[in-house]
């Protein structure tokens, strides 16, 4: 089997860590086999998620045959609730387990990379066309550094 490079390790990572059960988090929500790489067009269960790889960026490293570089991914985060403060109170508590989960190791197991932040936002996704379901949306960079970039 080949190996994989670094964004892909990270990419399969990130779907481990929040591809569990969050009975003891904020959402109490059970992720276990409901974690999609890939882009959806809409929520394909409740509750889910879905983890897309966006974009890939190098630099130059402070030494010569060194590379620094960041991966941003996309989480989407689908929950219920009967109202809209529901929708957003839930998707706020998922979004907070999914946070808890990347960071509480930021070099997400020791796979290669140096550090993980999360940017996050609760949303109704009535506002996109996805009625009666919240959206934890969170924006996650990833750094790492290689002799031979990515």
């Amino acid at each position: 089997m080949p190996s994989d490079p670094i964004y892909l390790t990270a990419w399969k990572k990130i779907a481990e860590l929040i591809g569990v059960d969050f009975a003891a988090g904020y959402s109490g929500y059970d992720l276990t086999d409901r974690v999609f790489r890939g882009s959806m067009a809409e929520a394909p269960m409740i509750p889910s998620a879905c983890i897309f790889m966006f974009d890939i960026r190098e630099d130059f490293g402070q030494v010569l045959t060194r590379y620094q570089a960041e991966i941003l991914f996309e989480v989407y985060g689908f929950c219920g609730g009967t109202t809209l403060e529901d929708r957003i109170d839930n998707a706020s508590r998922l979004g907070a387990d999914f946070i808890n989960a990347l960071t509480s190791d930021r070099s997400l197991g020791n796979i290669g990379t140096d550090d993980v932040l999360c940017n996050f936002i609760a949303m109704n996704g009535d506002k996109y066309g996805i009625d009666g379901i919240g959206i934890a949306y969170l924006e996650i960079k990833v750094k790492f550094q290689s002799n031979r970039g990515v």
